[in-house]
């Protein structure tokens, strides 16, 4: 039987103890897993920086990258396209990319 993959607030509490409490901990947890190529987990701990003002920013330009690294282009188009409306402009090469080297996607 295959290992189901441990979440990342389980990995955390074991290994360090706790979770981050707010969303900018959960950003600094997200920047950790992304130098390490984690995608999956990124995808998992950007949720709560996607929902603060100061975050949600850097969580959505990490998410874009996170879905387009774990092979969902899809999710990666919308989430590049929500990054540059939330000001990240250098996004734009990247979904630009995407959509021309993958004709079927569609921004919905």
């Amino acid at each position: 039987m295959a290992d189901q993959r441990k979440s990342v607030r389980e990995i955390m509490t074991q290994s360090i103890g706790f979770c981050p409490k707010d969303a900018l901990g959960w950003l600094y947890a997200a920047r950790g897993y992304y130098k390490t190529r984690d995608y999956h987990s990124v995808i998992e701990c950007v949720t709560p920086a996607l929902r603060n003002d100061r975050t949600k920013r850097e969580a959505q330009h990490l998410l874009a990258f996170s879905f387009l690294n774990t092979g969902q282009l899809e999710a990666a188009a919308g989430a590049f396209f929500k990054s540059i409306n939330n000001g990240n402009d250098t996004d734009w090469q990247p979904l630009v990319e995407l959509l021309m080297d993958n004709a079927g996607l569609k921004l919905t």
